[in-house]
């Protein structure tokens, strides 16, 4: 399944054109420049794909659609409604080897009624989205009880849902690129979140009290290695499904038109600034443990989506890429060439840097600044000119 997607008018978003989404895409650029905007835009429209999946398979295993598709509120809970106007447009477009396409579009503010999907273009798919916001999730574990309904937004509450799914079914990770470890231990209350020395220094810290990478980079590795090694689609269709089915009692009329083993299944991971708080050398060892996770040994179809600022990020890639043509490996990480796109978002347009003749990532516009310095520098001890505070 290939999908593409074209954004006119979102908030900073002018003019999108996305022909494939590939299975790793990275859109980099300043601070409101629509990065965020455009990744929320394109996990929403996953997850209304998802559910008309769903609705589809109920519909043809003979079961009354359980839901309405609510625009407004998805809009809302993403912080997409504002950026809304009258002369926005989001087409969403799935399409199969076999000829066979689908399409979700949102124009005049009104969703159009989702096409209803053929039983064996029908997908059983899971959308996660980190969110920046993940650097609360060691205080809110700690304090999560005593905050009954509180409320820090609808992406901050998805990321911590994952997190603690997550944390049921794994208790350690290696934080290689700080030499630290993580470790989950039950206690009085419920679980207890460590962090511990990877050497000979032995100690033990509250997740909470870690430093700030340690508390940004861990929801990360934890979630996609979770949805890497652990997670189970047929604990997730009961929950999604046949919960549903025994609770209005539709039990009984259901007849699977195809069994969830013969369903197509995938992972949307969608990641915002994996670098928070990261030093460079940092940066590079969770990118590659993070592309290690999702492509290298997961056992569940993954696509990856991120948003960054890191210049490092970006020229990290080109080492990835050259890993993969020469059959080498980066800490276990390398990537191909024909599976990434990245994107500069700039002016509410994308250009694209992928290198296509090379193979490798155009990082050349995103040293701009670097050689602004260096050119001031230079002016300075040229005309010798000393700048006095």
């Amino acid at each position: 399944m290939k999908e593409s997607i074209i954004i006119k008018n979102l908030g900073p978003l002018k003019d999108i054109f996305i022909e494939e989404i590939k299975p790793f895409t990275i859109l980099i650029g300043e601070s409101g420049s629509g990065k965020s905007t455009l990744m929320k835009a394109i996990a929403l429209f996953r997850w209304i794909y998802k559910m008309q999946n769903i609705r589809s398979y109920l519909k043809k295993s003979n079961v009354k659609s359980p839901f309405r598709f609510r625009m407004d509120t998805y809009l809302k809970n993403c912080g997409l409604d504002e950026f809304v106007k009258t002369n926005t447009e989001i087409i969403y477009k799935t399409s199969f080897d076999s000829g066979a396409s689908y399409e979700i579009k949102f124009t005049n503010k009104k969703l159009s009624n989702p096409p209803t999907i053929n039983s064996s273009h029908i997908y059983f798919n899971k959308i996660s989205f980190v969110s920046e916001t993940r650097n609360i999730i060691p205080l809110w574990a700690n304090k999560g009880a005593s905050l009954t309904g509180g409320y820090l937004g609808y992406y901050f509450h998805e990321v911590f849902k994952d997190f603690d799914l997550a944390s049921d079914s794994i208790k350690n990770i290696d934080l290689n690129h700080l030499n630290l470890k993580f470790a989950v231990k039950k206690s009085h209350s419920g679980k207890n979140y460590k962090i511990e020395s990877n050497n000979d220094d032995k100690f033990e810290i509250e997740f909470k009290n870690s430093s700030s990478g340690t508390q940004t980079s861990v929801p990360i590795l934890l979630i996609s290695e979770y949805f890497s090694q652990s997670f189970n689609f047929e604990d997730a269709f009961n929950r999604s499904v046949l919960n549903y089915l025994s609770t209005t009692d539709n039990l009984t009329q259901f007849k699977a038109v195809k069994n969830l083993s013969d369903i197509s299944k995938k992972i949307y991971i969608h990641i915002e600034e994996p670098e928070l708080s990261l030093f460079p050398d940092a940066q590079f060892k969770l990118l590659n443990k993070l592309v290690s996770n999702c492509f290298i040994t997961n056992q569940n179809e993954i696509e990856l989506f991120v948003s960054t600022h890191s210049p490092y990020i970006i020229n990290h890639l080109n080492l990835l890429i050259k890993a993969f043509e020469t059959k080498n490996s980066i800490e276990g990480a390398n990537y191909n060439y024909n599976n990434l796109s990245v994107y500069l978002v700039d002016e509410g347009v994308l250009i694209d840097l992928m290198v296509r003749n090379e193979k490798l990532v155009n990082t050349n516009p995103l040293s701009d600044t670097i050689n602004n310095i260096y050119e001031q520098y230079n002016q300075l001890s040229e005309d010798g000119r000393i700048i006095k505070e």
